[in-house]
């Protein structure tokens, strides 16, 4: 994420992003991603009575387009639509997983210079 960060805001706070995570870990959001025995990322999920939030999702390079953030996308999308509950996430605007939610139905409900918001609406999708 480090480079996607440079690129819009110039630089990058290991401090700040420590930080951060440090306090998602504490608030019990975080959850190691593993593959075949790997810890390959992080997934940040939050719940609430409205919708859940994709907070986070880092899967390291050597584990990316293999499938992993597909498949933990669609997990989380049959969670939202059996509870009835919209599933929300946003994404650096340069962060080429961008295309991934679109993939899975997700669309875009604002932006900013910054970040894409983006929504998958369980009550409407397949």
């Amino acid at each position: 994420m480090r480079g996607y960060v440079e690129q819009i805001w110039g630089s990058f706070s290991e401090e700040y992003n420590r930080k951060n995570v440090d306090e998602s870990i504490a608030a019990a959001t975080y959850s190691v991603i593993a593959c075949e025995g790997l810890n390959i990322g992080a997934l940040a999920v939050e719940r609430h009575p409205t919708h859940i939030q994709l907070t986070q999702m880092y899967i390291l390079p050597s584990h990316q387009n293999r499938g992993v953030g597909t498949s933990l996308i669609r997990k989380l999308a049959a969670e939202a639509k059996q509870s009835r509950r919209p599933l929300r996430l946003r994404v650096l605007s340069v962060n080429p997983a961008r295309r991934l939610y679109e993939r899975e139905g997700f669309r875009v409900t604002s932006l900013t210079s910054e970040r894409v918001f983006m929504e998958l609406d369980a009550l409407t999708e397949g």
